[in-house]
């Protein structure tokens, strides 16, 4: 008779399993090009404030707290810029509408932030079960970590967006 899977095995299956489900949607996704409508961006960066807001009142850091805030808020910003700079934004030659597409290198970056994520929470769970370190801290780095990210990357599209439109006018084109 054989011993059952630790319990632990389904923290790590289940978020596989969601993860491996979000990824066939985006795929399926991303291979549409779409009407790229500038003025949505703000709708994700305002959930995420008021949610980092909500987690940082719920849990507020201390001292020290706050430096790994900064950073964290600091690496969202920086790969959100590169996630954004990885989508595709054009101006349908057509239509003069602003078009966008994901690309299989934004891809790749999804599916490896979800991947270093994981595995960097998993890590930093067990150091938290030790006492090394304060769950409420994790929970809140990776919330303002995804306010950089998607933030940010909004922005640098919604800035390129602006620009191809601006060039596109230039040259007579009307949107």
């Amino acid at each position: 008779m054989q011993s059952p899977p630790p319990s632990n095995i389904y923290s790590i299956i289940i978020p596989v399993l969601v993860i491996g489900v979000v990824l066939f949607f985006r795929v399926r996704r991303m291979s549409v090009k779409r009407p790229f409508k500038l003025g949505t961006l703000w709708i994700v960066p305002a959930i995420f404030l008021a949610i980092t807001g909500l987690t940082l009142a719920q849990s507020p850091p201390h001292g020290l707290d706050w430096v790994w805030i900064a950073l964290a808020l600091l690496l969202g910003v920086a790969l959100g810029w590169q996630r954004g700079r990885l989508m595709k934004i054009w101006v349908d030659p057509e239509s003069g509408s602003l078009m966008t597409q994901g690309s299989g290198w934004a891809l790749v970056f999804l599916v490896a932030l979800l991947v270093v994520r994981m595995v960097l929470r998993e890590g930093l769970v067990m150091e938290a079960s030790a006492g090394a370190i304060d769950i409420g801290l994790i929970n809140s780095a990776f919330v303002v970590f995804a306010l950089g990210l998607f933030g940010t990357q909004r922005a640098e599209m919604a800035l390129r967006a602006q620009r191809l439109k601006a060039d596109h006018v230039n040259e007579g084109g009307v949107i």
